[in-house]
């Protein structure tokens, strides 16, 4: 874990060296090409990460993602941009000595900001330990990921299969640099949690002043429930993507309000890094360019800066459609131009997946606009999905519409393109609320922005009647006996709080089904015991692998053997049969089991559930069965676990 940090540290100190020499290029015309240091530092993270990945996009392009290339091309480039180097150390520097001079003088928000993020950033690390649960990680991003640094770059597939092989790959592509040093899949997680922290830094900084107020208020509006943070410190690529595009509406934004060329620039590196992640962010490039284009026709735009942000976003994005168009004859592979390598069943069967709800019990929304109908549910979705039972979102809402009323024209294009985003996924992307998670992150974002406008009108008032109140508070915070104690009250406290859940949960006689995973952070229960008494397969898999219990046929699970494999630390002893290999119909099952060795099946308690039925296929499930009914009869059950997971033990000399 803190060999990954270090390497996204690395990528993140690069890319900022390396942007820094460009912002200062790109606004030599301002009369202050930089707002400040702690507004590049806190604003360049995403920027950073894209000309990071967008120079490996390159590298890989020409199989050059090897340490004996990587390396010298680093340590060149930093020799080279030195200047921009030490500029940045000292920046840094700066930014720590501003913390604590605003410590000494009675300020403790900073270093209290600081703490949180310290905080925050143990806390995810601790979470991204825990294997994911979801299929895609072990299926998809993870062998996406493995396959760049095996080919030392891209090779097409990637994978092997002609979609999931060919589809852009710009995350996965940050996740294989910190995998290439860390050698583990946590190195993934590790990315995700950069990036996710580069967006709280970008949205902080938006705001005029009090930047350290502002960075609590867009943490108790993005943290206060689970959509956001429970997908934090997971190897999958919604939230990374999502941040990066609604960063780039953040850093048009802020174009629009300071006219500094660089805030373009940056938009353009971030919309690349969103779009070369997912085709589905090919709406913010048309969403971005209507709210630009009053000022393209205005003449606002040089063309030298609207050259080199398009310059910026296809060296980040245009990589993958590049090689699409080359290959295989279709830069958006397999939508619309052609599908080789598909087949027209396999595509049908795929577009009404993506056009319909993922939950069978979601189907009965009318997703057509044009009806009343249709507006209807969309209202009903709104509501109770995304605002119902989350204070949070009532009051990201209020400060939206507090900021239309105090400044609309500053905010108005926030507002509407958080309403177009919406739309766009009800109407086209109403597959999964997760596709939602751009428009619902640049809904809290737009509410951050309210806030800091309304803040904005209030700034005489604050300095006149509030500041002068709080005075005397400042003047004993600044004491050297409350500097001495506020540490000491601090430790006690977090001491008696760590104490008291220790009680709470029962000791060291902690039942591991009531143990939350904020326990695992506190170190009151260790990782495996508490995934065992929370993740299904877990316990069952892990057994398997213990005892060496082979060769288990488990048809019910999509992802069976890269879980096991990710389960038990990455080893694949080959215990489970992968779920797709199945008798042929109306052939010998005696002879299918024999073949196949199988000593072992599980059965879970959904195994008959429609909605398994439909992700697995229901001509699979009936074969599942009618082997497991066959075997039924000469087995013993050996294990059931607290899911209601059965372990089977088959013995084939055993009569019937």
């Amino acid at each position: 874990m803190i060999v990954g940090w270090c390497a996204v540290l690395a990528i993140i100190l690069w890319g900022l060296v390396i942007d820094r020499g460009i912002v200062a290029w790109l606004n030599r015309r301002c009369d202050q090409p930089f707002r400040d240091a702690t507004d590049f530092l806190f604003s360049g993270i995403l920027p950073a990460l894209a000309i990071a990945g967008g120079a490996a996009t390159v590298l890989g392009a020409f199989h050059g993602l090897r340490w004996e290339i990587v390396l010298p091309i680093v340590a060149v480039s930093m020799i080279w941009r030195w200047r921009d180097l030490l500029a940045v150390l000292r920046e840094l520097g700066s930014l720590f000595r501003k913390i604590a001079a605003e410590t000494r003088s009675g300020n403790p928000v900073p270093v209290l900001a600081a703490l949180t993020c310290t905080v925050l950033c143990y806390v995810w690390s601790v979470q991204a330990l825990f294997p994911s649960g979801v299929a895609d990680v072990w299926v998809f991003h993870i062998p996406l990921a493995n396959s760049i640094i095996e080919h030392a770059g891209f090779v097409s597939p990637q994978i092997d299969h002609p979609f999931y092989g060919n589809i852009p790959l710009f995350f996965n592509l940050l996740f294989a640099l910190v995998m290439m040093v860390s050698g583990h899949w946590t190195g993934a997680a590790i990315m995700n949690i950069a990036i996710f922290f580069g967006f709280l830094f970008l949205l902080s900084s938006c705001a005029s002043r009090w930047r350290a107020c502002g960075f609590f208020l867009v943490a108790a509006l993005m943290l206060s429930t689970s959509f956001f943070k429970g997908s934090v410190g997971e190897p999958m690529t919604d939230l990374a993507r999502s941040c990066f595009s609604v960063a780039a509406v953040l850093f048009l934004w802020r174009y629009l309000e300071t006219r500094r060329p660089a805030e373009l620039f940056h938009c353009a590196l971030v919309l690349g890094g969103a779009v070369g992640g997912k085709y589905t962010e090919l709406q913010m490039v048309g969403l971005i360019g209507l709210a630009l284009m009053p000022t393209l026709l205005k003449g606002r735009v040089s063309l030298p800066l609207f050259l080199s942000c398009l310059c910026a976003f296809l060296a980040v994005a245009g990589y993958w459609y590049a090689k699409n168009l080359i290959v295989l004859g279709n830069p958006i592979y397999p939508f619309m131009f052609g599908h080789s390598g598909l087949t027209d069943a396999w595509m049908a069967d795929y577009m009404l997946e993506l056009g319909r709800a993922f939950d069978p019990a979601n189907r009965h929304f009318v997703t057509n606009l044009a009806t009343l109908q249709g507006w209807r549910d969309f209202l009903h979705i709104l509501y109770n999905w995304f605002l119902a039972g989350k204070p949070n979102a009532f009051v990201a809402l209020a400060l939206i519409l507090a900021g239309l009323a105090v400044a609309f024209r500053r905010i108005a294009f926030l507002a509407a393109i958080t309403a177009a985003m919406f739309v766009i996924w009800y109407t086209v992307m109403f597959n999964h609320i997760r596709w939602a998670t751009p428009a619902y992150l640049l809904f809290f974002s737009t509410g951050f922005i309210g806030a800091s406008l309304v803040r904005e009108r209030l700034d005489q008032w604050l300095d006149r009647q509030v500041l002068p109140r709080m005075a005397p508070l400042t003047k004993i915070a600044s004491s050297p006996v409350c500097m001495i104690a506020s540490p000491v009250i601090i430790g006690v406290l977090a001491g008696g709080l760590w104490l008291s859940q220790w009680y709470r949960v029962g000791g060291s006689d902690m039942d591991p089904g009531k143990a939350k995973d904020f326990d695992v952070v506190l170190g009151m229960i260790s990782v495996d015991k508490y995934m065992e008494s929370h993740r299904e397969a877990y316990f069952m898999y892990r057994y398997i692998a213990e005892h060496d219990l082979r060769t288990v046929f488990q048809p019910f699970d999509t992802a069976n053997t890269l879980l096991s494999t990710a389960y038990n630390d990455g080893r694949d002893g080959g215990w489970q049969l992968p779920r797709y290999v199945l008798p042929a119909p109306g052939s010998d099952i005696d002879a299918f089991i024999r073949d196949n060795h199988i000593g072992y099946f599980i059965l879970p308690p959904d195994a008959g559930s429609a909605f398994l039925a439909e992700r697995i296929g229901e001509d699979k499930i009936l074969l599942a069965n009618s082997v497991i009914a066959h075997m039924m009869p000469r087995s013993s059950l050996i294990l059931t676990d607290r899911f209601g997971w059965k372990l089977y033990r088959f013995d084939a000399d055993r009569a019937s």
